[in-house]
């Protein structure tokens, strides 16, 4: 197989059903693989789960845990709770951790020097944070992957990391530049437009919807129903979609060092219709061109 496969470990139970299908020819490689210049060593297997989030294979010690890839997880790798205590991990130390607002969520432990495989990337020196969510086994974030540059296509369930360089023209995809976070080098930033205005959107895996903040929701009068608010028109470079239904949020926190704040979080809903490429060694988001 030109996919990485996993070495045979116990995949551990995680509270969803994910469909695995099994081929026994190899599949179709992607046409975006050969103009960003990935080699098949390159390319991982996704599957798309709970919230239509793209899962990865993690490897903890002795076990295999299918966590969310999110590219909005700063923090590093994460299990829950009873995970982290089933596994017997050291708590080496305590963090905090806070919503977009930078509000106080929870507590937790922090295991270093843990025994951790990621994207194929075997590491002694991991450290897993502790967290509690009502539904999710963890996370894993842009900090985890062994690289540079990575490429999600959810159509395909396939995830594309090197430190490779992405050539100056790719066809079918436009470039954009990202917008740098001090405080978070690898949050995915970059400038789009909301009803006209022109704004920072981040682009977010691990979110199921729309989130928009809640001062753009005042500049731009729009009533909030309760479940959300409508918004007629957004852009991201050559891509361009309305959103029935945006939640509403307060993204102060996760904007601080921004000149502006962060107005826009675009989730798994509306990304998995298209393929898209971080390369944070260029600076540049790659989003492809409508069909």
């Amino acid at each position: 197989m030109w996919l990485r496969s996993l070495q045979p470990r116990l995949i551990s139970a995680v509270p969803f059903t994910l469909a695995i299908v099994a081929c026994s020819s190899e599949p179709d490689i992607p046409p975006w693989q050969t103009l960003f210049g990935y080699s098949p060593d390159a390319l991982h297997t996704l599957v798309i789960g709970a919230f239509g989030y793209p899962y990865v294979p993690v490897g903890i010690g002795p076990d295999t845990f299918w966590l969310p890839f999110d590219t909005g997880n700063m923090v590093g790798l994460t299990v829950q709770a009873d995970t982290f205590a089933r596994l017997n991990l050291p708590c080496s130390e305590t963090h905090t951790r806070r919503d977009s607002g930078g509000r106080l969520v929870s507590t937790g432990c922090i295991a270093h020097g843990v025994r951790t495989n990621t994207f194929g990337v075997d590491s002694n020196s991991t450290s897993v944070y502790e967290f509690t969510h009502e539904s999710l086994p963890g996370l894993v974030g842009p900090t985890n992957i062994p690289g540079t540059r990575f490429t999600i296509d959810y159509s395909r369930r396939i995830m594309a990391i090197d430190a490779g360089s992405t050539p100056p023209i790719v066809d079918g995809f436009e470039a954009l530049p990202l917008v740098s976070s001090p405080r978070h080098p690898r949050l995915i930033l970059v400038s789009g437009r909301v009803e006209g205005r022109d704004v920072i959107i981040e682009i977010d895996t691990g979110k199921s919807r729309t989130t928009i903040d809640r001062n753009l929701v005042e500049l731009l009068g729009l009533e909030d129903t309760g479940s959300g608010v409508r918004l007629g028109r957004v852009e991201l470079g050559p891509r361009g979609w309305s959103v029935p239904s945006a939640r509403v949020v307060d993204t102060s926190g996760v904007s601080e060092g921004l000149p502006t704040k962060i107005s826009l979080g675009v989730g798994s809903d509306v990304l998995s219709g298209f393929v898209l490429t971080v390369d944070y060694a260029s600076g540049l988001f790659w989003i492809e061109q409508p069909r």
